[in-house]
């Protein structure tokens, strides 16, 4: 029977420019690159889901120890990061209308990072101080890879296209962050950055969390919800300025930070009420959107909770400092709430919506039999998910406040169920970009629409 075609959908980005004959053919991104990094993404997910329940005690005692921050750095080098720079491979060459500079240096700088994080969470769990900072190093080097990749294309962006801003001020922060924690990791050996642990480690903190993981979302938030919302207004000029906002806070908050300024506090009060203006904004399109609630926007709502309930915590700790009893309490809950309750929900979320579509685009770009988004989506696991994420989070982060471990440890458990389901589904649907066969369902319907 005939396949009927569709419209080529959003996630799967622009159809490739024609060009003439004999015109000399660009080199362009493998469109399973963007699928290699949200693999290992996905993959680092299961690992920090899976050590959360086994490190509770230890991030009970006290936040700064070898293993809390070795998961820690499970969540944003290899979760949290690894996804982000997906799906920037993918939309940055599609809504700047340019080409990387070096598309096959993405798979080298793929095998570099999963290298350096890799190393940098097996020396931080194992207390090797040369180690680490031999890892971070090349951590660094796979950063300034994906700079150089990224870069160009939003910088000729700057100030026009709402999401290409945020990305490149996102990028500029990421660099930072590195740099600083790299700095940080080779003070462990030589002892030269003077200064306080504590404040020098929250800034760096900052600006992987706020500057970098927050800022993106942000700016890829502005470009996705109004595609999957269809909302009735069009996205306000406002929300350029709101990420201007955002950077220059946390540019001050680092400052004061690493200065030991008094300022701290009230530029932690200025990121919280510029991630307010961020949540109108959101409101906004939410509330006029012609398209019901899926998966996709109630992970997205569940990340606004998990993010007011951060920034609330993230004030009160730059008050009582992280050093007080009270602040060595409050540390936990507000990296379980931005990581787990604001990031991943986030992330989830999205890649319901994201990752499927990837792949369909990966299968025809490299002549497999092409695939529908329904038949390498599985939904029936999205309830459980969804409900024992957040409960999840939420026990863990209040037995973090009450100093009660067991209800930590049950949070933990129930983050951990969600997250294993949740990879498992994941990891079926991203292995069809890598395999010839198609799914169960494609091959027991007669009538599939299909993309182009």
């Amino acid at each position: 029977m005939p396949q009927a075609k569709s419209t080529h959908s959003a996630a799967a980005g622009p159809p490739a420019p024609s060009r003439a004959p004999h015109q000399p053919a660009e080199v362009s991104l493998d469109a399973r690159t963007p699928v290699g990094f949200f693999a290992v993404g996905v993959l680092f997910f299961v690992l920090g889901v899976s050590l959360l329940p086994f490190a509770v005690n230890r991030i009970d005692q006290y936040f700064y120890q070898a293993i809390p921050l070795a998961v820690v750095h499970v969540f944003t080098l290899g979760w949290i990061t690894a996804v982000i720079m997906g799906v920037m491979y993918r939309y940055v060459p599609a809504l700047t209308r340019t080409a990387l500079p070096s598309p096959r240096l993405a798979w080298i700088q793929l095998a570099l990072y999963v290298i350096g994080a890799s190393g940098m969470i097996t020396h931080f769990a194992i207390g090797i101080w040369p180690g680490l900072w031999l890892a971070a190093i090349i951590v660094f080097a796979s950063i300034l890879m994906f700079a150089w990749n990224i870069l160009p294309g939003v910088m000729s962006q700057v100030g026009r296209g709402v999401a290409e801003t945020g990305m490149f001020l996102s990028l500029c922060f990421l660099v930072a962050a590195a740099l600083l924690g790299t700095l940080l990791g080779l003070d462990k050996s030589y002892d030269f950055l003077g200064g306080s642990l504590l404040s020098n480690l929250a800034a760096h903190v900052h600006l992987a969390a706020v500057g970098w993981v927050t800022l993106s979302i942000c700016a890829v938030s502005y470009r996705m919800l109004p595609a999957f919302l269809l909302p009735t207004i069009r996205l306000p000029a406002a929300a350029k300025w709101q990420l201007y906002a955002l950077a220059t806070t946390v540019v001050g908050l680092v400052a004061a930070l690493l200065l030991r300024s008094g300022m701290a506090s009230t530029f932690a009060i200025a990121i919280s009420l510029s991630m307010v203006w961020y949540l109108l904004i959101v409101a906004r399109l939410v509330r006029t959107r012609r398209m019901p609630l899926d998966w996709t926007p109630l992970h997205a709502l569940a990340g606004v909770i998990g993010l007011a309930t951060a920034a609330g915590l993230g004030i009160a700790l730059s008050f009582v400092g992280g050093d007080s009893a009270l602040g060595a309490r409050l540390a936990p809950a507000y990296g379980a709430m931005g990581l787990l309750g604001f990031f991943s929900n986030f992330i989830v979320g999205m890649s319901y919506q994201l990752f499927p579509g990837f792949v369909a685009r990966a299968r025809t770009s490299a002549g497999r039999a092409s695939v529908t988004i329904a038949e390498i989506s599985i939904t029936r696991t999205r309830l459980l998910v969804f409900v024992t994420l957040n409960g999840g989070v939420l026990l863990l982060a209040g037995g973090f406040v009450k100093n009660a471990v067991h209800v930590a440890q049950l949070g933990a458990a129930m983050i951990t169920v969600a997250g294993l389901v949740y990879s498992a589904v994941t990891l079926w649907t991203l292995s069809f970009a890598f395999r010839d066969s198609i799914p169960r369902a494609a091959r027991e319907t007669t009538l599939r629409i299909l993309p182009e």
